[in-house]
């Protein structure tokens, strides 16, 4: 089967893009100049650009072209090393950025996530994660005190080795995962110009000794996150 014009046109724009050749606020191509390299139709560069703005990887503005929203950044949740340590694997720059550290009381969704009791103590870890000097996610962060009565701002920059630290070992993670559109707190936090697509994780995570030790919500721009495994083994998102 022949491939169509238009998604031939996509691939070849999400090239540049995810290759970083086109960068996060540049231009792609004009209409003009994709007609001429492939030879169709106005209609046909449009329908590859309209793919490209559902898929969340452009914006057009009218009089100006269509902007790249922000450069992809690719994993594997089957991989079990922490976030701050896979990107760096992969040559990106990564900093951490503490919203807020705080104890708050287990409401009857937190209570059921983490197997507590109503208003038993939990710590609630805000945080903003940049890659190469943009942020990329926000998360939001449920632990219960009990288990971790020492917790610091400081451990805060990857939880992953602070559990490390503390002896634990983590065994498996129940994700959900859906698309959803920017709210005005996310848009302030990611630094975004106008509503965006945004992929939304919730997560359970348990520790080799059944132990339920996390609940969290990671809101992730710019980002592709490749489902090519069961989940049996944790990813660290913390």
């Amino acid at each position: 089967m022949v491939e169509p014009m238009y998604v031939k046109i996509e691939k070849y724009l999400k090239e540049l893009i995810d290759s970083g050749e086109i960068k996060q606020g540049e231009l792609l191509p004009s209409e003009n100049k994709l007609c001429e390299k492939f030879n169709v139709t106005r209609m046909t560069v449009r329908s590859a650009y309209n793919n490209l703005v559902k898929e969340g990887y452009i914006t057009r503005k009218r009089g100006i072209g269509s902007i790249v929203l922000a450069n992809r950044i690719s994993d594997n949740i089957s991989n079990i090393q922490s976030y701050t340590k896979e990107m760096i694997n992969k040559g990106y720059s990564v900093i951490t950025k503490l919203i807020s550290l705080s104890i708050v009381e287990a409401d009857n969704t937190i209570k059921d996530k983490l197997n507590l009791e109503l208003g038993e103590n939990v710590w609630e870890v805000k945080r903003v994660r940049y890659a190469e000097g943009s942020p990329v996610s926000y998360m939001i962060t449920y632990m219960p005190v009990k288990m971790f009565p020492n917790l610091k701002k400081t451990d805060c920059d990857s939880l992953y080795k602070y559990l490390e630290k503390c002896g634990y070992k983590i065994s498996t993670a129940q994700r959900v995962v859906e698309a959803l559109i920017s709210s005005e707190e996310l848009m302030e936090l990611l630094e975004l110009e106008c509503e965006s697509p945004i992929l939304h994780i919730e997560q359970v995570a348990i520790l080799e000794g059944g132990e339920v030790f996390e609940y969290s919500h990671t809101y992730h721009y710019g980002y592709k996150l490749t489902l090519n495994a069961a989940v049996d083994k944790y990813w660290n998102w913390i």
